[in-house]
Protein backbone atom coordinates (compact mmCIF):
# COMPACT_ATOMS: atom_id res chain seq x y z
CA UNK A 1 0.00 0.00 0.00
CA UNK A 2 2.82 2.41 0.82
CA UNK A 3 4.44 1.58 -2.52
CA UNK A 4 1.24 2.59 -4.32
CA UNK A 5 1.21 5.85 -2.38
CA UNK A 6 4.81 6.61 -3.30
CA UNK A 7 4.21 5.67 -6.92
CA UNK A 8 1.24 8.03 -7.06
CA UNK A 9 3.21 10.92 -5.60
CA UNK A 10 6.31 10.34 -7.72
CA UNK A 11 4.44 10.05 -11.02
CA UNK A 12 4.99 13.70 -11.84
CA UNK A 13 8.08 15.89 -11.56
CA UNK A 14 5.86 18.63 -10.18
CA UNK A 15 4.90 16.50 -7.19
CA UNK A 16 8.50 15.50 -6.55
CA UNK A 17 9.44 19.16 -6.33
CA UNK A 18 6.44 20.13 -4.21
CA UNK A 19 6.92 21.75 -0.84
CA UNK A 20 5.70 20.52 2.56
CA UNK A 21 2.75 22.92 2.34
CA UNK A 22 1.41 21.38 -0.86
CA UNK A 23 1.65 17.93 0.64
CA UNK A 24 -0.55 19.04 3.53
CA UNK A 25 -3.42 19.28 1.04
CA UNK A 26 -2.80 15.60 0.27
CA UNK A 27 -3.58 14.50 3.81
CA UNK A 28 0.01 14.57 4.99
CA UNK A 29 -0.87 13.18 8.41
CA UNK A 30 -2.39 10.08 6.81
CA UNK A 31 0.72 9.56 4.69
CA UNK A 32 2.97 9.87 7.73
CA UNK A 33 0.89 7.30 9.61
CA UNK A 34 1.32 4.95 6.66
CA UNK A 35 5.07 5.53 6.77
CA UNK A 36 5.09 4.67 10.46
CA UNK A 37 3.06 1.51 9.92
CA UNK A 38 4.90 0.26 6.85
CA UNK A 39 8.46 1.35 7.67
CA UNK A 40 9.22 2.34 11.25
CA UNK A 41 7.04 -0.35 12.84
CA UNK A 42 9.46 -2.91 11.36
CA UNK A 43 12.68 -1.29 12.56
CA UNK A 44 14.49 -3.12 15.39
CA UNK A 45 15.81 -0.33 17.58
CA UNK A 46 18.83 -0.99 19.85
CA UNK A 47 18.20 -1.38 23.58
CA UNK A 48 19.86 1.92 24.44
CA UNK A 49 17.14 3.91 22.62
CA UNK A 50 13.77 4.90 24.11
CA UNK A 51 10.99 7.24 23.09
CA UNK A 52 7.98 6.39 20.93
CA UNK A 53 9.20 2.79 20.73
CA UNK A 54 6.82 0.06 21.88
CA UNK A 55 7.78 -1.17 25.35
CA UNK A 56 10.53 1.43 25.71
CA UNK A 57 9.19 4.50 27.49
CA UNK A 58 10.74 7.08 29.80
CA UNK A 59 10.29 4.77 32.80
CA UNK A 60 12.26 1.97 31.17
CA UNK A 61 14.91 4.51 30.22
CA UNK A 62 15.22 5.61 33.86
CA UNK A 63 15.27 2.01 35.13
CA UNK A 64 18.38 1.34 33.05
CA UNK A 65 20.29 3.68 35.40
CA UNK A 66 18.67 2.61 38.68
CA UNK A 67 21.23 1.78 41.34
CA UNK A 68 24.01 3.73 39.65
CA UNK A 69 26.68 5.55 41.65
CA UNK A 70 27.46 8.29 39.13
CA UNK A 71 25.10 9.74 36.52
CA UNK A 72 26.00 12.03 33.62
CA UNK A 73 22.96 13.75 32.13
CA UNK A 74 23.31 15.51 28.77
CA UNK A 75 20.93 17.33 26.49
CA UNK A 76 21.11 17.93 22.72
CA UNK A 77 20.69 21.58 21.75
CA UNK A 78 17.74 22.40 19.45
CA UNK A 79 17.47 18.72 18.59
CA UNK A 80 14.57 18.56 16.13
CA UNK A 81 15.29 21.85 14.29
CA UNK A 82 18.94 20.78 13.90
CA UNK A 83 18.04 17.60 11.99
CA UNK A 84 17.95 18.69 8.34
CA UNK A 85 16.50 17.34 5.09
CA UNK A 86 19.75 15.72 3.94
CA UNK A 87 20.14 13.83 7.21
CA UNK A 88 16.58 12.51 6.93
CA UNK A 89 17.17 11.51 3.31
CA UNK A 90 20.32 9.61 4.34
CA UNK A 91 18.32 7.70 6.96
CA UNK A 92 15.86 6.50 4.31
CA UNK A 93 18.56 5.81 1.71
CA UNK A 94 21.43 4.28 3.68
CA UNK A 95 19.81 2.89 6.83
CA UNK A 96 16.41 1.86 5.48
CA UNK A 97 17.81 1.01 2.00
CA UNK A 98 15.37 2.91 -0.21
CA UNK A 99 16.28 4.11 -3.71
CA UNK A 100 17.61 7.72 -3.87
CA UNK A 101 14.43 9.08 -5.51
CA UNK A 102 12.16 7.33 -3.01
CA UNK A 103 14.35 8.50 -0.14
CA UNK A 104 14.08 12.10 -1.34
CA UNK A 105 10.31 11.82 -1.57
CA UNK A 106 10.03 10.29 1.91
CA UNK A 107 12.29 13.03 3.27
CA UNK A 108 10.00 15.69 1.75
CA UNK A 109 7.01 14.04 3.40
CA UNK A 110 8.65 14.04 6.83
CA UNK A 111 10.48 17.40 6.97
CA UNK A 112 9.39 21.04 6.91
CA UNK A 113 11.52 24.09 6.03
CA UNK A 114 14.60 21.85 5.82
CA UNK A 115 14.23 20.47 9.36
CA UNK A 116 12.39 17.83 11.36
CA UNK A 117 9.05 19.20 12.59
CA UNK A 118 8.39 18.56 16.27
CA UNK A 119 4.94 16.99 16.66
CA UNK A 120 4.78 15.08 13.39
CA UNK A 121 4.14 11.38 14.07
CA UNK A 122 7.23 10.36 12.05
CA UNK A 123 9.65 12.77 13.72
CA UNK A 124 10.47 10.80 16.86
CA UNK A 125 11.33 7.71 14.78
CA UNK A 126 13.66 9.73 12.58
CA UNK A 127 15.14 11.39 15.68
CA UNK A 128 15.89 7.93 17.06
CA UNK A 129 17.75 7.01 13.87
CA UNK A 130 19.64 10.23 13.15
CA UNK A 131 22.75 9.00 15.00
CA UNK A 132 22.68 5.46 13.57
CA UNK A 133 26.12 5.91 11.95
CA UNK A 134 27.97 6.90 15.11
CA UNK A 135 25.95 6.10 18.24
CA UNK A 136 26.53 2.36 18.21
CA UNK A 137 30.29 2.84 18.64
CA UNK A 138 29.80 5.03 21.71
CA UNK A 139 27.27 2.61 23.20
CA UNK A 140 29.71 -0.27 22.66
CA UNK A 141 32.55 1.73 24.23
CA UNK A 142 30.37 2.36 27.31
CA UNK A 143 29.39 -1.29 27.53
CA UNK A 144 33.03 -2.39 27.39
CA UNK A 145 33.87 0.17 30.11
CA UNK A 146 30.98 -1.21 32.26
CA UNK A 147 28.97 1.97 31.81
CA UNK A 148 25.31 2.25 30.87
CA UNK A 149 24.44 4.45 27.88
CA UNK A 150 20.86 5.45 26.94
CA UNK A 151 19.19 8.09 24.82
CA UNK A 152 15.57 9.17 24.93
CA UNK A 153 15.38 11.47 21.89
CA UNK A 154 17.41 14.54 23.00
CA UNK A 155 18.20 13.27 26.53
CA UNK A 156 21.45 11.31 26.83
CA UNK A 157 22.48 9.56 30.04
CA UNK A 158 25.64 7.66 30.96
CA UNK A 159 25.93 6.00 34.37
CA UNK A 160 28.36 3.90 36.35
CA UNK A 161 27.75 1.57 39.28
CA UNK A 162 31.07 2.61 40.81
CA UNK A 163 32.89 5.94 41.27
CA UNK A 164 34.66 7.36 38.21
CA UNK A 165 37.25 10.14 38.03
CA UNK A 166 36.60 13.70 36.90
CA UNK A 167 39.01 13.14 34.03
CA UNK A 168 37.05 10.14 32.78
CA UNK A 169 33.77 12.06 33.09
CA UNK A 170 35.27 14.88 30.99
CA UNK A 171 36.43 12.37 28.36
CA UNK A 172 32.95 10.80 28.20
CA UNK A 173 31.29 14.19 27.75
CA UNK A 174 33.77 15.02 24.99
CA UNK A 175 33.06 11.69 23.26
CA UNK A 176 29.33 12.48 23.27
CA UNK A 177 30.03 16.01 22.03
CA UNK A 178 32.17 14.68 19.18
CA UNK A 179 29.55 12.09 18.24
CA UNK A 180 26.96 14.86 17.96
CA UNK A 181 29.30 17.18 16.03
CA UNK A 182 29.88 14.42 13.47
CA UNK A 183 26.15 14.59 12.71
CA UNK A 184 25.82 18.37 12.84
CA UNK A 185 24.39 18.46 16.37
CA UNK A 186 25.56 20.13 19.59
CA UNK A 187 25.34 19.63 23.32
CA UNK A 188 23.37 22.13 25.40
CA UNK A 189 26.21 22.58 27.88
CA UNK A 190 24.23 24.53 30.46
CA UNK A 191 22.02 21.46 30.95
CA UNK A 192 24.94 19.06 31.46
CA UNK A 193 24.72 17.59 34.97
CA UNK A 194 26.94 15.15 36.85
CA UNK A 195 25.37 13.72 40.00
CA UNK A 196 26.52 11.07 42.43
CA UNK A 197 25.12 8.86 45.16
CA UNK A 198 27.88 10.26 47.38
CA UNK A 199 25.89 13.52 47.51
CA UNK A 200 22.38 12.49 48.68
CA UNK A 201 21.17 16.10 48.70
CA UNK A 202 21.47 16.23 44.89
CA UNK A 203 18.87 14.17 43.05
CA UNK A 204 20.08 11.80 40.34
CA UNK A 205 17.49 12.53 37.67
CA UNK A 206 16.74 10.70 34.43
CA UNK A 207 14.06 12.16 32.12
CA UNK A 208 12.17 13.76 34.99
CA UNK A 209 12.40 10.81 37.41
CA UNK A 210 14.84 10.54 40.31
CA UNK A 211 16.69 7.26 40.88
CA UNK A 212 18.57 7.82 44.16
CA UNK A 213 16.72 5.00 45.91
CA UNK A 214 17.32 2.40 43.23
CA UNK A 215 14.05 2.70 41.29
CA UNK A 216 12.54 5.52 39.20
CA UNK A 217 10.40 7.82 41.35
CA UNK A 218 8.45 11.04 40.93
CA UNK A 219 9.92 13.94 42.91
CA UNK A 220 8.27 14.63 46.25
CA UNK A 221 7.26 18.16 45.22
CA UNK A 222 5.49 16.79 42.15
CA UNK A 223 3.72 14.13 44.23
CA UNK A 224 2.53 16.82 46.63
CA UNK A 225 1.18 18.82 43.70
CA UNK A 226 -0.74 15.75 42.46
CA UNK A 227 -2.22 15.21 45.93
CA UNK A 228 -3.35 18.84 45.96
CA UNK A 229 -5.01 18.38 42.53
CA UNK A 230 -6.90 15.32 43.79
CA UNK A 231 -8.03 17.30 46.84
CA UNK A 232 -9.19 20.17 44.59
CA UNK A 233 -11.17 17.72 42.46
CA UNK A 234 -12.85 16.31 45.56
CA UNK A 235 -13.72 19.84 46.65
CA UNK A 236 -15.11 20.72 43.20
CA UNK A 237 -17.11 17.47 43.13
CA UNK A 238 -19.16 18.73 46.08
CA UNK A 239 -20.56 21.40 43.79
CA UNK A 240 -20.99 19.52 40.51
CA UNK A 241 -19.85 16.27 38.91
CA UNK A 242 -21.15 17.40 35.54
CA UNK A 243 -19.37 20.71 35.04
CA UNK A 244 -17.15 20.80 31.93
CA UNK A 245 -14.20 22.36 33.75
CA UNK A 246 -14.46 19.66 36.41
CA UNK A 247 -14.30 17.02 33.66
CA UNK A 248 -11.09 18.58 32.32
CA UNK A 249 -9.49 18.80 35.78
CA UNK A 250 -10.49 15.21 36.57
CA UNK A 251 -9.00 13.89 33.32
CA UNK A 252 -5.78 15.83 33.92
CA UNK A 253 -5.19 14.55 37.46
CA UNK A 254 -6.35 11.03 36.54
CA UNK A 255 -3.48 10.80 34.03
CA UNK A 256 -1.01 11.91 36.71
CA UNK A 257 -2.29 9.35 39.21
CA UNK A 258 -1.99 6.69 36.48
CA UNK A 259 1.67 7.71 36.12
CA UNK A 260 2.22 7.22 39.87
CA UNK A 261 0.59 3.81 39.61
CA UNK A 262 2.82 2.92 36.66
CA UNK A 263 5.83 3.73 38.86
CA UNK A 264 4.42 1.68 41.80
CA UNK A 265 4.20 4.63 44.18
CA UNK A 266 2.50 3.61 47.42
CA UNK A 267 0.10 6.54 47.42
CA UNK A 268 -1.23 5.77 43.92
CA UNK A 269 -3.81 3.25 45.15
CA UNK A 270 -5.17 5.67 47.75
CA UNK A 271 -5.41 8.49 45.23
CA UNK A 272 -7.15 6.22 42.71
CA UNK A 273 -9.69 5.21 45.35
CA UNK A 274 -10.28 8.89 46.04
CA UNK A 275 -10.93 9.57 42.36
CA UNK A 276 -13.26 6.56 42.10
CA UNK A 277 -15.52 8.23 44.67
CA UNK A 278 -15.98 11.32 42.47
CA UNK A 279 -16.42 9.81 39.00
CA UNK A 280 -17.62 12.05 36.19
CA UNK A 281 -21.31 12.35 35.40
CA UNK A 282 -23.35 13.93 32.60
CA UNK A 283 -26.13 16.47 32.99
CA UNK A 284 -29.34 16.19 30.98
CA UNK A 285 -27.85 18.24 28.13
CA UNK A 286 -24.89 15.86 27.69
CA UNK A 287 -27.12 12.78 27.99
CA UNK A 288 -29.42 14.16 25.27
CA UNK A 289 -26.35 14.92 23.14
CA UNK A 290 -25.19 11.31 23.55
CA UNK A 291 -28.58 10.00 22.44
CA UNK A 292 -28.42 12.16 19.32
CA UNK A 293 -24.88 10.98 18.51
CA UNK A 294 -25.98 7.34 18.84
CA UNK A 295 -28.94 8.01 16.54
CA UNK A 296 -26.62 9.61 13.99
CA UNK A 297 -24.24 6.63 14.09
CA UNK A 298 -27.20 4.27 13.65
CA UNK A 299 -28.05 6.02 10.36
CA UNK A 300 -24.58 5.42 8.94
CA UNK A 301 -24.40 3.19 5.88
CA UNK A 302 -22.22 0.08 5.63
CA UNK A 303 -19.80 2.10 3.50
CA UNK A 304 -19.64 4.90 6.09
CA UNK A 305 -18.89 2.34 8.81
CA UNK A 306 -15.62 1.53 7.04
CA UNK A 307 -14.34 5.08 7.45
CA UNK A 308 -11.68 6.23 9.90
CA UNK A 309 -13.85 9.13 11.12
CA UNK A 310 -16.75 6.78 11.89
CA UNK A 311 -14.50 4.52 13.97
CA UNK A 312 -13.22 7.47 15.99
CA UNK A 313 -16.77 8.71 16.66
CA UNK A 314 -17.93 5.19 17.55
CA UNK A 315 -15.15 4.71 20.12
CA UNK A 316 -15.69 8.16 21.65
CA UNK A 317 -19.40 7.46 21.97
CA UNK A 318 -18.77 4.11 23.68
CA UNK A 319 -16.64 5.99 26.23
CA UNK A 320 -19.45 8.50 26.74
CA UNK A 321 -21.83 5.64 27.51
CA UNK A 322 -19.63 4.63 30.44
CA UNK A 323 -20.39 8.05 31.96
CA UNK A 324 -24.09 7.88 31.04
CA UNK A 325 -24.32 4.56 32.92
CA UNK A 326 -23.52 6.30 36.21
CA UNK A 327 -26.60 8.52 35.89
CA UNK A 328 -29.02 6.35 33.91
CA UNK A 329 -27.93 2.67 33.74
CA UNK A 330 -31.03 1.53 31.82
CA UNK A 331 -30.51 4.16 29.13
CA UNK A 332 -26.86 3.19 28.81
CA UNK A 333 -27.81 -0.49 28.31
CA UNK A 334 -30.33 0.43 25.61
CA UNK A 335 -27.88 2.69 23.78
CA UNK A 336 -25.15 0.02 23.90
CA UNK A 337 -27.54 -2.45 22.26
CA UNK A 338 -28.20 0.07 19.51
CA UNK A 339 -24.46 0.69 19.08
CA UNK A 340 -23.90 -3.06 18.70
CA UNK A 341 -25.98 -2.91 15.49
CA UNK A 342 -23.68 -0.38 13.83
CA UNK A 343 -20.19 -1.53 14.75
CA UNK A 344 -17.33 -0.47 12.44
CA UNK A 345 -16.63 -2.98 9.70
CA UNK A 346 -12.85 -2.33 9.76
CA UNK A 347 -10.11 -1.82 12.30
CA UNK A 348 -8.66 1.66 12.76
CA UNK A 349 -5.27 0.67 11.30
CA UNK A 350 -6.88 -0.72 8.14
CA UNK A 351 -8.65 2.58 7.45
CA UNK A 352 -5.30 4.35 7.02
CA UNK A 353 -5.29 2.97 3.49
CA UNK A 354 -8.85 4.02 2.65
CA UNK A 355 -8.38 7.75 3.10
CA UNK A 356 -7.85 9.68 -0.13
CA UNK A 357 -4.41 11.18 -0.78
Amino acid sequence: MLRKTLHFLSNSQERREASFDSYSSLHLKTLQKRINREIFAHVEYPNYLSGDIEGKDYVRNAKAHAGSYVLISLDVKDFYPSINFNQVKRIFQYFLKFEPGTSELLAKLTTFNNSLPQGACTSSHLANLVLHNVEYHLAQYCKTARLTYTRLLDDICISSNSPISKEKISRLIEKVSKMLRDEGLKLKHRKTRVSSRSNPKELMEVTGLWINRGAPRVKSAERRAIRVEVYCCKDAAQTSLTDREYHKAYARVSRKVAMLNHLNHREASRLRRGLSEILLRFDIHEITKTEKVVAMLMRASIKDREKHSFILNFNKTMNRLNIVARTDPKLAIRLRKEMAKCRPTKRTSATLYDQPI
